[in-house]
């Protein structure tokens, strides 16, 4: 079985490294390994390889300065000429970025079937991401789902429940393989000042280096950690805006700002081991910190880690905050409780590819036009108007019929007590 899998960006290289190596170690699978050239810096791809001993790629994309969608145009053009040459049998994509979104395409235009990791996910605020992810869904055959709340919104949504598979999530699999290798590294404690604790800025969204109020605000906050030692990480796009917006000299003035360069991921894990705290916008580090045990402040409106908030390692700030406002979260921050689930093992990268091989081998991933590849209302079923509103006391109100119901596994039941989710459409009618 030719397995392909589409990747362009720093986060999707660290989230998917155990699952590329998870593919060329299975018999039955040959992997297609893609680099469509989303991100393109030696610093943060070629190094990053060499760090997570990912073998070069098989071809690898070159795209140039482009607008977001003279990019996309072109990744799906030259995806396609990808397909053409190495006819995979399987696509994997993950995320939202606009690789994954290119790839699912170009892949569901040609009638290859997509496998999407991290299905499920809603921001509900960023609108381009949710619709990414959306279309990404809309194209592909299988789902795997990272966590519970990212299932039931699948399930909710009425994606056909045989096509979604909740396995765990990759990038525990890389964390874990790699977290032996970063308790070697050299600890990140010879920052600290005395007892001073630590506190980490990896910062590099557009709502938060974007313009001088926003990075300014940033920078006025680690400044003002007078009883914290702080490091900054200089993301290329964070050390092109420290410079433009004439705020470097500010943070190197500062005697308890440590700036330091982009690490290879082994050394951002011991960075985040070592730290008490770590400021963020970006998605992985959320997760990471959580299971690590190292409290996290995200610079965003929203999350897809749920769970990481709901456990206490995460809090939400919203984008470029007081510096006031961040500093009090920063000096206020505790530790959570721990993220219990089964599937955290290190081996979600085994079950899917192991899933996906066996449905091969059983002739179950052969699309054609005019077969779904979601299957949306295949599992659809009518009940009484007695059962409605189950969900909320405003829907029970409502005239409408229940058309399906799903208990906390995320299975279809019968049993109106049991149900957590409830769809509910249209008039009422008698079954």
């Amino acid at each position: 079985m030719r397995i392909a899998v589409f990747i362009g960006t720093r986060a999707e290289l660290i989230g998917m490294a155990s699952f590329l190596k998870e593919i060329d170690k299975n018999d039955e699978a040959e992997l297609i390994f893609a680099h469509t050239g989303q991100h393109y810096d030696r610093g943060m791809y070629e190094d990053l390889l060499i760090d997570l001993g990912l073998r070069d790629p098989d071809y690898s994309l070159s795209l140039g300065n482009m607008s977001y969608n003279q990019q996309i145009s072109a990744m799906i053009s030259q995806v396609d000429g990808i397909l053409e040459r190495a006819r995979p049998d399987f696509v994997f994509v993950q995320g939202n970025v606009i690789s994954s979104f290119s790839a699912a395409i170009a892949s569901s235009m040609s009638f290859v079937p997509v496998g999407h990791i991290e299905s499920g996910y809603r921001s509900l605020r960023d609108v381009h991401s949710d619709v990414r992810r959306r279309v990404i869904e809309m194209c592909s055959m299988l789902f795997f789902p990272v966590c519970n709340a990212a299932y039931l919104n699948l399930l909710e949504e009425c994606y056909d429940p045989d096509y979604i598979h909740y396995l765990g999530d990759p990038l525990i699999d890389s964390l874990l393989d790699y977290k032996p290798r970063a308790q070697k590294a050299d600890s990140y404690d010879v920052y600290r000042e005395g007892e001073m604790q630590l506190a980490v800025f990896a910062v590099r969204l557009p709502w938060n280096i974007g313009n001088p109020k926003a990075l300014g605000r940033i920078v006025k906050a680690a400044t003002s950690l007078d009883d914290y030692s702080v490091i900054v990480l200089l993301h290329p796009n964070t050390r092109n805006h420290l410079i433009k917006f004439g705020l470097m000299d500010k943070l190197q003035s500062s005697q308890n700002v440590h700036l330091i360069d982009p690490l290879p991921y082994t050394d951002f894990i011991r960075l985040m081991m070592d730290c008490d705290v770590l400021i963020t916008d970006s998605g992985g580090p959320q997760k990471e910190s959580a299971i690590l045990q190292t409290p996290c402040i995200t610079l965003s409106d929203s999350t897809y880690y749920v769970e990481t908030v709901e456990n206490g390692w995460n809090r939400l700030l919203g984008k470029s905050p007081d510096p006031e406002v961040l500093t009090d979260a920063i000096r206020s921050t505790a530790l959570g409780k721990t993220i219990d689930d089964p599937l955290n093992d290190g081996k979600s990268s085994e079950r899917i590819v192991s899933k996906v091989v066996r449905l091969f081998e059983e002739g179950k991933l052969t699309i054609s036009p005019q077969v779904s590849k979601t299957g949306f209302y295949t599992h659809l079923t009518s009940f009484s108007e007695g059962l409605m509103g189950l969900r909320t006391r405003a829907a029970s109100q409502a005239e409408g019929t229940v058309q399906a119901m799903f208990d906390e596994t995320g299975d279809i039941t019968l049993d109106a007590t049991r149900a957590q989710i409830v769809r509910t459409f249209g008039p009422t009618q008698k079954p």
